[in-house]
C-alpha cells in the first residue's frame, strides 16, 4: 500500500508466480522423436507431479503453508500426417483448482525410420497453450523443442524407445482488474484514488526445460515415463522502464502416461 491506502502490486512476485505456474500448465512433450505415421493416431492421459517453491507461492497467494507439490493431468490426442508431420491437441488441468490450459502442437520428424541401425530419430516441435478458468490471470505459453530417440524392439509386439530433448518455454502473463476491497466503493475517501489495479505484462518469461523419458509399447498400448528438470528463472522483464525480475526457483516435473496407439 502507498500512503493514503492506495494499493500497489508487487510486480516481482507476480512475474515469479506466473513463471512457476506457466511451467506447471504448459504442454509437456511426453513423446518420442518418431512421428505416428500417415494413418495413425494416439490418445493419452498424463499424470504429472510438479514441484513449486513454497516461499514464492506463500508471498504471491497470501497463504501461510502452500504445498510444495502441484499435481496436474494432461489429456492429449495426436494424429500423424505426411511426410513425418504430426499434430496434437489437448488440455492440462491443475488439481484442486478451476484452471485448465487448452493447447496444441505441431511436430516435424526430420530423420526417422532407421530402427535397425544405431541412428537416432530427430524431431522439432512447436507448442502453445491458453489458460482458462482463472478469472484474475491472463496467461499464454509458447514453446519450441528438439528431441532425439531410438527404438529398441523386443519380439514382434513390444518395443522400448528412450528419448531426450530440450524445450525453450515462453510465458506471457498479466492480471485482470484486481479489487483489494470488493465490499466497498471503488474509490477511496477522501482522496478519490481507485482501490483497483492490474499487473501489466512485463514481457516474455523464459524457462528452460530439458527432458528425458522412455516409451514402452505393447501391441496398441503405450506407457511412458518422463522427467523434466527446470532451472530457476533468470529472465528480467520491464514495466514502464522499471526492471522486473523472475525469482522462480528450480522446478521438477515427473510424469507417467497411459495411452493407446492406433
Amino acid at each position: 500500500m502507498q500512503s493514503g491506502g492506495v494499493p500497489v502490486g508487487n510486480d516481482v512476485a507476480f512475474r515469479t508466480l506466473s513463471s512457476e505456474l506457466g511451467v506447471v500448465m504448459a504442454p509437456q512433450p511426453v513423446d518420442t522423436a518418431d512421428s505416428l505415421g500417415l494413418s495413425a493416431f494416439a490418445v493419452s492421459a498424463d499424470l504429472t507431479i510438479n514441484t513449486i517453491n513454497t516461499e514464492n507461492w506463500a508471498t504471491a497467494t497470501n497463504s501461510s503453508e502452500p504445498s510444495g507439490v502441484a499435481p496436474s493431468l494432461q489429456i492429449m490426442g495426436r494424429k500423424g500426417l505426411w511426410p513425418g508431420l504430426e499434430i496434437g491437441a489437448g488440455a492440462t488441468h491443475l488439481f484442486d483448482s478451476r484452471m485448465w490450459a487448452l493447447g496444441g502442437y505441431v511436430k516435424a520428424s526430420f530423420h526417422e525410420g532407421f530402427h535397425h541401425m544405431p541412428i537416432p530419430s530427430i524431431a522439432a516441435r512447436g507448442t502453445f497453450s491458453r489458460l482458462v478458468g482463472a478469472q484474475d490471470m491472463n496467461m499464454t505459453t509458447a514453446a519450441v523443442d528438439v528431441s532425439i530417440s531410438h527404438v529398441f524392439g523386443i519380439g514382434k509386439t513390444f518395443n522400448i524407445t528412450p528419448y531426450v530433448g530440450y524445450q525453450a518455454l515462453f510465458i506471457f502473463a498479466r492480471s485482470g482488474v484486481l479489487d483489494v476491497t470488493p465490499g466497498s466503493d471503488e474509490f477511496l475517501m477522501p482522496t478519490g484514488e481507485s482501490n483497483e489495479f492490474v499487473f501489466k505484462d512485463s514481457g516474455a518469461i523464459v524457462r528452460h526445460r530439458p527432458f528425458l523419458g522412455a516409451r514402452f509399447i505393447f501391441s496398441v498400448m503405450r506407457i511412458m515415463v518422463e522427467a523434466m528438470i527446470v532451472p530457476g528463472g533468470g529472465s528480467t522483464g520491464d514495466i514502464d522502464g522499471v526492471a522486473v525480475d523472475d525469482n522462480a526457483g528450480l522446478q521438477q516435473q515427473y510424469t507417467i502416461s497411459l495411452g493407446l496407439d492406433f
